[in-house]
């Protein structure tokens, strides 16, 4: 796999400086993009590009953790592109596309607990309560959100393995597996989340969006990224993709009149908030009053 990974590679690095007329480059995406929501936004930006950059099509790598896919964007090899939440080094050694790919739904965490443990939660008003009862999140070692839990002094407990942090939380090595409000699902019906529910009570609010970044070898895939995507922005194109993909979700979390604790994101750069408040939902659109369609209470 990997040395026909970097063959492909090497001729998409050809084919992106020297496109072959009618010839489609190989983009090569980390291999959770073949499945996610975000692909379908990659390929419609390469798409709505193509008469500039010429025809593209996306394959996917072997299966990687966040960790390893940097390490690769940063070598320039086997990988193109990735879709993560932003951290200062990953802006600074990488290349941003400065657009929400979930319109900034990565920052609306719900808890996956322990069935039977919801009582630990059902006393919890505030970001203060939370700290005073010392309740514990599981992340992954190299997700940017384990800074920003610690930055509003809140426990924090991480495993490389993704996998791993459903049997943690099992175990109650930590209370939470914090996630976002579209992984949720996902999440839930994984083999891995026997013995697990949503918490019913809260939801943790800090800002965050989900963005692509690109190998510095590929500057002008990168650019190319960026205005395809806002193009598909100003077309209704994302907002169409948002209602269809995460509608019914946003609407369950608005009948669910969740209290919400609000976190402060210190490593968000100014780029990002911008990207944020130019293209994504703010909250009070997110979290508007319930639908008429909610259940009676």
């Amino acid at each position: 796999m990997r040395l026909f990974c970097s063959w492909l590679l090497t001729l998409s690095c050809l084919a992106l400086q020297h496109p072959a007329v009618g010839a489609a480059t190989p983009i090569i995406a980390a291999d959770y993009l073949e499945t996610s929501p975000h692909r379908e936004l990659i390929e419609y930006a390469l798409k709505v590009t193509e008469a500039e950059y010429g025809p593209a099509t996306l394959t996917f790598s072997g299966e990687m953790v966040q960790g390893r896919a940097e390490q690769l964007l940063k070598d320039g090899k086997l990988l193109h592109l990735v879709v993560f939440a932003p951290s200062p080094e990953r802006e600074r050694d990488l290349l941003p596309v400065y657009f929400p790919l979930s319109q900034g739904l990565l920052g609306y965490r719900l808890c996956i607990i322990n069935s039977g443990q919801q009582y630990k939660f059902d006393a919890i008003q505030n970001l203060q309560d939370w700290q005073k009862a010392d309740l514990s999140i599981g992340q992954g070692t190299h997700w940017p959100d384990v800074a920003i839990l610690r930055h509003n002094n809140l426990t924090v407990v991480t495993n490389p393995l993704y996998s791993l942090l459903f049997e943690m939380v099992r175990q109650q090595r930590f209370d939470c597996f914090a996630r976002s409000v579209d992984e949720l699902v996902r999440d839930l019906q994984n083999e891995h989340a026997s013995g697990l529910v949503a918490e019913q009570q809260l939801l943790l609010h800090y800002p965050q969006l989900s963005m692509i970044f690109v190998s510095k070898s590929f500057p002008q895939l990168a650019e190319r990224l960026q205005k395809g995507l806002e193009r598909a922005h100003a077309e209704g194109m994302v907002q169409r993709h948002f209602r269809r993909h995460y509608g019914d979700i946003v609407n369950r979390l608005r009948c669910e009149r969740r209290r919400v604790l609000q976190l402060e994101n210190p490593n968000l750069s100014e780029a990002s908030r911008k990207a944020l408040q130019r293209f994504a939902y703010t909250s009070e659109q997110l979290l508007a009053a319930p639908a008429k369609a909610c259940p009676p209470q």
